[in-house]
């Protein structure tokens, strides 16, 4: 009888240690520090997606093409003061649906090239000269460029734009807001960015469908340089003069929009 008692006491007892074993190999894994997510922004640019992308088939859609005098404003905070200027080679396209404003979308194309001062003094001049060469780094003989693919808008008021009643001839403009959501490709890299837009809409003899579109910036977009990797120094400057102003440098570019289309 006793040499049959003792298996049995025994066997719980591995069971034991071994469960304790697992429990504690358990343990030490869930200490383990989780790995850091993936560094993904700001994203290297890719095949932007279609302009058409999410705008219901079922509505119709009218095309604009942009067209002069549409330019984008400029300001940022030099070492010497402020530094202003405009950019003018403006070119794109707006599928707007008018039954639903917040599914319009388009592709807003910017020569970089076309970047002009309003003071063209020394410290312009010289902030200007380092744009161009930061800017120039990309394919030799390439015209440096930017585009923003608008993906959709939010807080659209109105919703939807009524055809306009012939008393409405001489009376105010009609008028829509919202904020444009899309991606800004700039030296490479594709960043998301949020901007707050005012539209005019103009109509001539069809009211039902507006002849032209004027876009202004409700607030300025700020563009980060060192998140696009744009390095104003010299390139024969050393490791530790380019340290130095990269301090006093700019950081972020205030932008702003005033956009003129014509309906195709």
């Amino acid at each position: 009888m006793t040499g049959s008692t003792a298996p049995r006491t025994a066997r719980p007892a591995r069971l034991s240690k071994i469960a304790a074993l697992t429990l504690w190999l358990a343990l030490g894994a869930c200490a383990k520090k989780s790995p850091k997510p993936i560094h993904t922004e700001p994203w290297l640019a890719h095949p932007p997606a279609s302009a058409l992308a999410g705008i219901d088939a079922a509505l119709p859609t009218t095309r604009y093409v942009l067209a002069a005098p549409s330019l984008i404003r400029f300001e940022l905070s030099a070492k010497r003061g402020k530094v202003q200027g405009r950019i003018t080679k403006l070119s794109g396209e707006l599928t707007v649906v008018l039954g639903a404003l917040a599914q319009s979308r388009g592709q807003l194309r910017v020569d970089l090239s076309s970047i002009a001062l309003d003071d063209e003094d020394a410290n312009g001049a010289t902030w200007l000269a380092r744009v161009q060469t930061a800017l120039g780094g990309g394919d030799a003989g390439a015209a440096p460029n930017a585009t923003f693919d608008l993906t959709g808008f939010d807080d659209v008021s109105p919703e939807a734009l009524e055809p306009a009643r012939v008393a409405d001839g001489g009376g105010p403009p009609r008028k829509a807001r919202g904020t444009a959501v899309g991606n800004l490709l700039l030296n490479g890299f594709r960043v998301q960015k949020r901007e707050p837009l005012e539209v005019e809409f103009g109509f001539g003899s069809d009211r039902a469908v507006p002849a032209s579109l004027t876009i202004r910036s409700r607030a300025p977009l700020f563009v980060s340089l060192e998140t696009h990797e744009l390095h104003l120094h010299e390139p024969s400057e050393n490791r530790e003069r380019r340290r130095n102003r990269a301090a006093l440098a700019p950081h972020d570019v205030r932008v702003t929009l005033e956009l003129h289309a014509i309906k195709e």
